[in-house]
């Protein structure tokens, strides 16, 4: 290996925890990923894991070798992006996390749209509800629709609010009647997201103060559209964000309730591991989408 080679092999060590996954995401034999350790701590006259047959750790060298490291593939990586960009436009691969209902109900439009406009660029969609750890698993820029995020070293931009609305079928309603309070709500099928901070509790905002309903249904997914389904079939009452239903109110397919009360909404973030050293593609994803987007509401 060359050297800015060993020292991607170093980080791909630290970020997946040991040689023989660095190796399988390198594509090359462990004892390369071996050698590449040894040479790197005798160039540094430092050692930079200790090892045991079953776990792996930094020392002390080895944590400030991994940060320079990264700070070496990530300047070379916004230069050569800059440099590449200049002269043929945006190129290079994308690898984008972002949560499967939301992107296929509403976020892949504008996504393939900015494909379409930069055809030399490699989007990489990882479609996935739960978490993802952005540098252990070499994703650039993660998606994220959220009440609020946790508190983190990533960076987080928010994109859009989405308001959610109550709805559920014109058939369901006309069977059971719409629900005048959210108090109501407990008389009612009310199907959950899982995944969801407020999956069994909703909690609505009126002029006559907060209301916080325990809700239960005998259907529950981990999949929105899953849910969206149910409601146009008229299994249940569903609490989702706008966006993802606003093609089934227009039509008539759903219809919404409780418009006098406000549940807490969701934001959509883009998520990132750091401002200093984002490649120009991800900026220009991230500026895209900002574009197209409605502004988030603050406050």
């Amino acid at each position: 290996m060359d050297r800015h080679q060993s020292l991607q092999c170093f980080c791909r060590i630290v970020e997946t925890g040991s040689f023989a996954a660095a190796a399988r995401d390198l594509d090359v034999a462990r004892s390369v990923v071996t050698r590449t350790v040894q040479e790197l701590e005798a160039w540094t006259s430092s050692r930079l894991l200790e090892r045991t047959t079953r776990t792996m750790q930094l020392t002390e060298a080895g944590e400030r070798f991994y940060a320079y490291c990264r700070r070496v593939l990530q300047d070379t990586e916004q230069t050569l992006s800059a440099m590449r960009s200049e002269r043929t436009g945006l190129a290079g691969r994308i690898t984008v996390s972002a949560p499967v209902s939301l992107t296929l109900s509403f976020l892949q439009e504008h996504l393939l749209a900015f494909q379409l406009a930069n055809p030399a660029l490699e989007l990489d969609l990882r479609l996935n509800d739960k978490p993802v750890d952005l540098v252990r698993e070499g994703v650039d820029l993660a998606l994220r629709g959220r009440a609020q995020l946790e508190d983190s070293t990533l960076v987080a931009l928010p994109l859009m609010t989405m308001q959610r609305v109550v709805c559920a079928s014109p058939s369901y309603w006309k069977r059971h009647g719409k629900p005048a309070h959210p108090s109501a709500l407990t008389q009612h099928e009310c199907l959950s997201y899982v995944l969801g901070s407020d999956a069994s509790r909703w909690e609505f905002d009126g002029s006559d103060g907060r209301h916080s309903m325990d809700v239960r249904g005998r259907l529950r997914s981990d999949n929105s559209l899953l849910l969206i389904d149910a409601l146009r079939k008229g299994l249940g009452v569903g609490l989702v964000p706008e966006p993802m239903v606003r093609r089934a109110l227009a039509a008539g397919e759903l219809e919404p309730a409780l418009g006098d009360f406000r549940a807490e909404p969701r934001t959509l973030y883009a998520v990132y591991p750091s401002r200093e050293h984002l490649p120009e593609r991800v900026r220009a994803l991230v500026r895209f989408l900002k574009e197209r987007l409605p502004a988030p509401v603050v406050g």
